[in-house]
């Protein structure tokens, strides 16, 4: 008790002199309580609503997830580009000259030649895993040779080939891997985007709750320090009539000064509270928010209640339904499974069918040669089988048994995960169980301190009591008014984290 004394005189005597002249304490007590010193500056309202809407607007990190997205959309499209048809054509033209070479070309100087040559061919991978492909050629060579069969010889050929894999790389779920796993990722990124989603409205809840239960804080705070001044005052006038002690207004003295730090610590918070919110909503051209006070509307609830809560079983359904995470090791699973379908068809033998027809036409004029092939004059087929097995196949079959090993752990990994989902529901809804029952009961506190506060102020009157038994139920009513707010705020960041748990938290799903 001594101690305690001893260090109340002092702590009155550095921040509350007895020189009256000395008003330092008290003008920053006055500043203090006019208000947050930040909230002078050009304030924002903002209901929790509208700051969901502002970060889904603005917020760097989402809009970086809706470029992902979309990128991987061009991606999977663009990869059923190898599907497209190919047209490739050739043009070439030349002329010769070289010395007769035989006794039938006696007379001649040389024998001139020139040749010219057209070739098309139009291809296209199938989905089947086979091909396709249209080929035209002409040709026309003028020469003067004897061994020509005319001055001007044209030949043309047309020929349609169709091969088609039977065994490895055989049919759509081998031809369209890739386009498969194109797919996938592009619902990944979706899901990714998703997950980011969830996750901002989640911080944005956190975040605004946050600010509101800082902004309440500080009303605590003040409103505390306005007590303290009441008792200085209170006290001064019981001393100066002769009915107190310079001790209890040294006692009151010293508990308004560690109120007004108490105010200041919460001034700093609220300030940094709004600077976090901020930081969530703000995108590159945001800046002149930062000089702006947030002003949340969105009031605590009046009342709490756990009706609707449910089972944990009935939000885990929901859970395995929306959660992104979950989606996305599905879909991992998926691709995986694509892997292991690609490697079981590379550890099969080769076998191609290749089918082909064909139809040749020949002229001293280019127009008939071209004619007769279309027509179909000179037609001929062809159907080939090949068969091919690498000895050993080992890369084949090693590869495949990677492949199945990896699915065992994709589906470990989504195991292992549906169990973390569960507990975090199972976790989410028993503290939303409590955090009812928690401001029930801080609401009880609350009414009983403040109860008894003004039963021993009623008692101090009377001289039944002692200033410093006041001054502790005083500080058991601010605590158990700050309790009450945070218990409230805890609440509703509670019943957040529930819905964000099972992915609800937002209608986009």
């Amino acid at each position: 008790m001594q101690v305690t004394l001893c260090g109340s005189l002092f702590i009155g005597s550095i921040l509350f002199p007895q020189d009256p002249s000395s008003t330092q304490p008290q003008d920053l007590a006055s500043t203090l309580l006019a208000g947050p010193r930040s909230d002078h500056s050009s304030s924002l309202d903002l209901t929790l609503e509208t700051a969901v809407e502002l970060a889904l607007r603005s917020n760097l990190g989402l809009r970086k997830a809706v470029l992902e997205e979309q990128a991987a959309s061009f991606d999977h499209l663009g990869s059923w580009g190898s599907f497209d048809w190919d047209l490739t054509t050739l043009l070439s033209y030349g002329e010769s000259e070289s010395p007769p070479s035989n006794s039938f070309d006696e007379g001649l100087t040389s024998i001139d030649s020139s040749m010219g040559v057209a070739n098309m061919s139009l291809s296209r991978p199938l989905s089947t895993g086979g091909s396709f492909s249209l080929d035209f050629n002409t040709t026309s060579q003028v020469t003067n040779s004897s061994f020509a069969v005319g001055d001007e010889f044209n030949r043309s050929a047309l020929g349609v080939t169709y091969v088609q894999p039977l065994l490895r790389g055989a049919w759509e779920d081998y031809a369209t891997a890739t386009q498969r796993e194109r797919r996938l990722d592009w619902v990944t990124a979706s899901e990714g985007r998703r997950g980011e989603r969830h996750a901002l409205i989640e911080s944005v809840h956190n975040a605004y709750w946050d600010l509101v239960a800082a902004r309440e804080q500080w009303r605590v705070a003040a409103s505390s320090l306005r007590l303290g001044l009441e008792l200085v005052d209170k006290r001064n006038r019981e001393w100066q009539a002769g009915v107190g002690t310079e001790v209890e207004v040294l006692q009151a003295e010293a508990e308004t000064a560690t109120r007004i730090e108490a105010l200041l610590l919460a001034e700093k918070d609220l300030d940094s509270r709004a600077d976090d919110l901020k930081l969530i909503l703000l995108d590159e051209g945001e800046h002149a928010l930062w000089d702006r006070t947030l002003m949340p509307t969105t009031g605590l609830p009046e009342t709490v209640s756990s009706e609707g809560v449910g089972d944990w079983a009935d939000a885990f359904v929901t859970a395995i339904d929306l959660r992104s995470d979950l989606r996305q090791q599905r879909i991992a699973v998926e691709r995986v499974h694509i892997s292991v379908l690609r490697s079981r068809s590379e550890r099969l033998s080769g076998l191609d069918l290749e089918l082909q027809a064909n139809s040749d036409g020949q002229s001293d004029s280019t127009s008939a040669a071209i004619d007769d092939t279309v027509a179909w004059e000179f037609p001929g087929w062809s159907a080939k089988l090949t068969w091919n097995m690498p000895i050993g196949n080992t890369a084949a079959t090693r590869g495949a048994q990677a492949a199945e090993t990896r699915m065992k752990i994709a589906n470990l990994e989504y195991d292992r995960l549906e169990m973390s989902v569960l507990a975090e529901v199972r976790a989410a809804v028993r503290d939303l169980l409590y955090r009812t029952e928690a401001v029930r009961a801080a609401v009880s506190s609350l009414t009983l301190a403040r109860r008894q506060f003004e039963a021993e102020q009623l008692r101090y009157d009377e001289g039944l009591s002692t200033n410093y038994q006041v001054l502790e139920f005083q500080r058991d009513f601010v605590e158990a008014r700050r309790n009450e707010l945070q218990s409230r705020v805890e609440y509703v960041k509670a019943q957040a984290r529930l819905l964000a748990v099972q992915g609800a938290l937002d209608g986009d799903n």
